[in-house]
């Protein structure tokens, strides 16, 4: 690593460490107390009977003291922050009961009375905005959402871009000083304000992806992505998060030779960290070997599930995972016509799934269908036929259940 590279780095490190130390210094301080009136005793009051009236979900009695918690918090001066607590909790409440048109405006009170108090300058408000970008694309007004989660990126991505440039050329390095301990993180004190910011990030960017904006929540998972890396450093974890959204999302926008990048850079970092048996790494394996399907890549994709068959040394994993491989793998030789091979793995699926969950289970569905068409093209039509008419008898159930969702849904 070059000095000049260093030199940076180190510095925005300490620049990072800075803000993280007036975002906890201003999360602690302490304001001077004062006497409490009786308007301040009847408030508290309300506020506290109300909350616990939510808790147990005597939602009535929480609404009319929470209502009267706001009346009287509006009697205090402006920006006071129990405004701000008592507008939220009702919110809050009206959003359980499904009343969202009525939850909005005292949600966006909270945000707002928070705001002035508060301010924005260490980033504070970050995890209240993402809350409220939250609701208003689930429950409120979704053309709202955009302004505050692009007040979100402006702020993550300048504040990054801030501290970076601070860092150049005002680090004077010491001899002896190491250089290789600096990687691109932050200081471990800056580490708990500033990983909010990825978590937000990440959240909203997960709405917008599910709402196809890919636009937007390609730019909140790479913000997210830039946090994570200069926090926690380039192998933690939490980037094969990152990695495994953007491959989802460049994969939902048929970008696939992209999408499979991100997918093995995910599967690397939860393969350094994971044993082969977690759940975590069959799970990105299992991305990227479909991303490799979708590419026609079927030698690498086979190459990869045949690996994938060692994770568990031949012992039942805690969610299926091996089932699940094996039935992939079974399924890809199907789909390359080696049905002999397709149909020794998948019958070997379809035995361990009745075992895993029964024998009527609507998860055997596929596992019949897809051995069935197996034995279907090596000649064995009779037992095809049995298979199919057993997916068939279990069908139905699936309808049913489909049918029931359906008819409870708002």
């Amino acid at each position: 690593m070059s000095q000049a590279r260093s030199r940076s780095l180190i510095s925005v490190r300490q620049s990072l460490s800075v803000l993280a130390a007036f975002c906890i210094s201003s999360q602690t301080m302490v304001l001077p107390a004062l006497a409490a009136t009786a308007s301040d005793l009847q408030w508290e009051k309300l506020q506290h009977q109300g909350a616990e009236a939510f808790r147990k979900c005597e939602y009535g009695d929480a609404e009319r003291l929470l209502t009267r918690a706001v009346l009287q918090a509006h009697a205090f001066p402006a920006g006071d922050m129990r405004l701000s607590k008592s507008a939220g909790e009702l919110g809050r409440l009206l959003t359980v009961r499904g009343r969202f048109a009525e939850a909005q405006p005292y949600l966006e009170e909270e945000f707002h009375v928070k705001e002035l108090a508060i301010g924005n300058a260490d980033g504070q408000m970050i995890p209240s905005m993402g809350s409220l970008v939250h609701f208003y694309l689930e429950y409120g007004n979704p053309a709202k959402a955009d302004p505050l989660s692009e007040r979100i990126l402006a702020f993550v991505n300048g504040t990054l871009s801030e501290a970076s440039t601070a860092a150049k050329g005002k680090v004077k390095l010491q001899a002896g000083m190491a250089l290789q301990g600096w990687a691109g993180e932050a200081a471990p004190v800056a580490r708990n304000p500033l990983v909010e910011w990825a978590i937000t990030c990440d959240d909203i960017g997960n709405l917008y992806s599910a709402r196809e904006n890919y636009s937007l929540a390609e730019r909140l998972f790479k913000a997210a992505l830039d946090v994570k890396s200069t926090v926690l450093g380039k192998q933690h974890l939490s980037l094969a998060n990152s990695y495994d959204s953007l491959g989802s999302l460049c994969l939902a926008k048929h970008q696939n030779e992209d999408a499979e990048s991100y997918f093995r850079d995910a599967l690397a970092i939860t393969e350094k960290i994971q044993p082969p048996g977690n759940p975590q790494v069959y799970s990105r394996l299992d991305k990227l070997g479909r991303c490799l399907i979708q590419e026609g890549k079927f030698a690498e994709a086979e190459e990869l599930y045949g690996r994938a068959q060692g994770f568990w040394k031949g012992e039942q994993s805690s969610n299926g995972s091996e089932i699940r491989a094996m039935y992939a793998l079974g399924s890809l030789y199907s789909q390359e016509k080696k049905y002999g091979e397709a149909a020794r793995l998948l019958g070997q699926a379809l035995q361990a799934e009745e075992q895993y969950q029964g024998p009527d289970s609507v998860s055997l569905v596929p596992y019949l269908q897809k051995y069935s068409y197996a034995l279907y093209y090596l000649g064995r039509r009779s037992e095809a036929e049995g298979l199919r008419n057993r997916a068939r008898v279990i069908q139905p159930v699936i309808k049913e259940l489909t049918m029931t969702a359906n008819k409870l849904e708002p």
